[in-house]
């Protein structure tokens, strides 16, 4: 081999002396050549950054005008890989890190403005490697180096590390992290924090490993998962309830997953206290400016205490929480007004967020031409034509989600268009993100990557065994067992009990290689777990969900409005449920009117089987109790008696 390859660069050698002596030499310039003297064909201009440097001309010409102010003062935003911190670490420069959402008004007014200004783009592509995450695509790093605010930024290391300061209202060491701001404001961090680096770098990343060492960054105390966990969690949230405004704290205000539903499972065991506050918080949302009377939906946020301040977005899963919790309130008791917001909700997320074929983007954005992002929606008349364009990302755990609330609003208000496209949309999940014996991917579209985060396995499970309640397709059981199977298989390490944010598939940098085990990805999977046992596909289900849930039950009243989930999942697996199970062919008429009429029963923790049989019928079961029936219209009679026998321990 080593033979060949002498030969070969001998001829080589031979056929490129030919080819120079063939060419003659070039005239000396006359003048010192530059950029942009070089000779460029009639009628085309010649990129700055293929046009280079003419080394024929004096090395002082040669540089002057290098490199072009077009490449000095352009992005340069490098993805979150390998490659982009190995770049910062050959040449030992500190990583601006971006974490943003192009939907958001705040974070599209800083990329058009302060990190598009010429002078700004000059110092970090002179100072820094600039890394650019979207935060829809990316929950890991969202869960770690998310601020709150939109953008999120960083000053990292070269390795990923957070920068750490003292400078801060705690006076530990915490990470350098920026807002919303102008020119100005981003200037000063970029410029201190290069200083910063390049004075105590070898401190830094000491400091940076004892911060890394930490076991989770999400506050959690491990405890006894039973009734006694979640009573601080109710005093909690009625001492710091809203009665004016609605809500709980002072803000901001924004859609409670589970309140509903919590407050109702307690009234079932004469427990009522939330159901006054739970209500109330969904009226005055309802009846807040979160809500777009004309076309229907929920914007993300006020952040005012008196629902001022609103973040004008609409995001596809605020709004489908708000479905859920409308749902849920309407079937116990029934309200015009709240059923107009319910049909105009789903109006907005079946016709605006609507992906042809089948499924539902992220989100509508804020109208990036007004100042806080509602214009659009403030303006006494709207032109269609100028509607804030939609985020065309699809994401599984959305879509799952929003097809099985669909499939509850289509049954409670006899809208099988709304039933038809939450099966669209589940189905979408279904064939194009799920891999059997690999979970769920996260993305559906566009670009979809192999990341397996928590967030989306606990969504799309808990999606599809929701909508399998609703439609008796066992497809979504099976393929909900799967992704249980996957998560236990695949996502906690040793002897953990509880789940961690996202499987590594390449090398984590920076706070990626730290544990985060998320309380509400946790909780939501944990009621995955306590629903496959109820359907008898899962053994040990309970017993799984209780070992999960005793991770936080310590003090779930650190994470305020935050706990309501995990209260919720605690309580249900202290409660026995409501067992419904319809028979007969999925096809017919009666099955399907028996469960309709079992999704819109008047009672908070049910669940709804289904099995074989050749008539439609109906049977319950609650403490050992039974029922049966074949009409649809009998079936809420039969409840209340069973519920009334109270057989078996209370």
């Amino acid at each position: 081999m080593s033979k060949l390859r002498v030969a070969i660069a001998a001829v080589l050698l031979v056929t490129l002396t030919a080819a120079a002596q063939e060419v003659p030499p070039a005239p000396a310039p006359a003048t010192p050549a530059t950029p942009e003297a070089a000779p460029e064909k009639p009628g085309f201009i010649m990129p700055a950054y293929l046009r280079g440097i003419d080394l024929n001309g004096p090395a002082q010409a040669a540089f002057r005008t290098w490199p072009p102010k077009e490449l000095e003062e352009r992005a340069y935003w490098l993805p979150w890989s390998v490659l982009s911190f190995e770049r910062a670490k050959v040449f030992n420069q500190p990583v601006f890190l971006v974490v943003t959402v192009p939907w958001n008004r705040f974070a599209q007014r800083m990329m058009e403005e302060a990190l598009a200004d010429p002078f700004v783009l000059r110092t970090l592509n002179h100072d820094f490697v600039s890394i650019n995450v979207r935060a829809d695509r990316r929950p890991d790093i969202l869960a770690r180096y998310g601020t709150g605010n939109w953008p999120a930024i960083s000053l990292l290391l070269p390795d990923g590390s957070p920068m750490l300061s003292e400078v801060n209202a705690q006076g530990v060491a915490l990470p350098i992290t920026v807002g919303y701001t102008d020119k100005k404001g981003i200037l000063f961090n970029l410029n201190e924090g290069r200083k910063y680096f390049d004075l105590w770098q070898n401190l830094l990343h000491g400091v940076s490993r004892v911060y890394e060492k930490r076991i989770d960054i999400e506050e959690a105390k491990a405890g006894t998962a039973d009734a006694k966990a979640i009573e601080p969690v109710v005093k909690w949230l009625i001492g710091n309830a809203d009665a004016k405004n609605g809500g709980f704290g002072v803000a901001p205000k924004f859609a409670l997953r589970g309140l509903m539903e919590w407050a109702y499972l307690r009234e079932d065991k004469q427990q009522p206290a939330l159901v006054a506050l739970a209500r109330n918080t969904l009226d005055k949302m309802a009846a807040s400016p979160l809500y777009d009377t004309r076309e229907g939906g929920f914007h993300r946020m006020a952040a005012a205490p008196n629902w001022g301040w609103i973040q004008y977005e609409k995001m596809l899963d605020a709004n489908v929480d708000m479905m859920r919790e409308m749902v849920f309130a309407l079937r116990e008791q029934d309200d015009p007004k709240l059923r107009e917001n319910l049909a105009g909700t789903a109006r907005f997320v079946t016709t605006v967020l609507a992906r042809p074929g089948g499924g539902f983007y992220v989100a509508q954005s804020a109208d990036a031409k007004s100042p806080d992002g509602g214009g659009y929606w403030k303006a006494a008349e709207r032109d269609a034509g100028k509607a804030p364009p939609v985020y065309k990302l699809v994401l599984s755990g959305g879509n799952a989600l929003a097809g099985a609330v669909l499939l509850r609003v289509g049954a409670l208000l006899e809208d099988p268009a709304l039933e038809r496209a939450g099966r669209a949309a589940l189905d979408l999940v279904l064939e194009r993100a799920i891999e059997p014996g690999r979970g769920a991917g996260h993305i559906v579209e566009p670009d979809p990557d192999s990341g397996r985060y928590l967030v989306t396995q606990s969504e799309v499970a808990f999606g599809l065994l929701d909508a399998y309640e609703s439609t008796g397709d066992a497809r979504y059981l099976a393929a909900a067992k799967d992704i249980a199977a996957f998560v236990r298989n695949n996502m906690r390490v040793g002897e953990e009990l509880a789940y961690r944010d996202h499987l590594a598939t390449t090398a984590d940098y920076g706070l990626l290689d730290m544990p985060l085990r998320p309380l509400l990805d946790n909780a939501r999977f944990a009621r995955v777990l306590l629903r496959l046992a109820a359907h008898g596909a899962l053994d040990d289900g309970r017993a799984a969900a209780e070992s999960i849930l005793g991770q936080y039950a310590g003090d779930l009243t650190m994470h305020g409005a935050r706990a309501i989930e995990p209260a919720l999942a605690i309580d249900e697996m202290v409660t026995d449920p409501l067992v419904v199970t319809i028979e007969g062919p999925a096809s017919e008429p009666a099955t399907q009117a028996l469960r309709r009429a079992a999704l819109n029963l008047k009672h908070g923790w049910t669940v709804i089987r289904s099995a074989p049989g050749t008539r439609a019928a109906a049977s319950l079961q609650w403490r050992g109790g039974t029922r049966r029936v074949s009409a649809a219209s009998e079936l809420p009679e039969a409840m209340k008696a069973l519920l009334a026998e109270e057989v078996g321990t209370p």
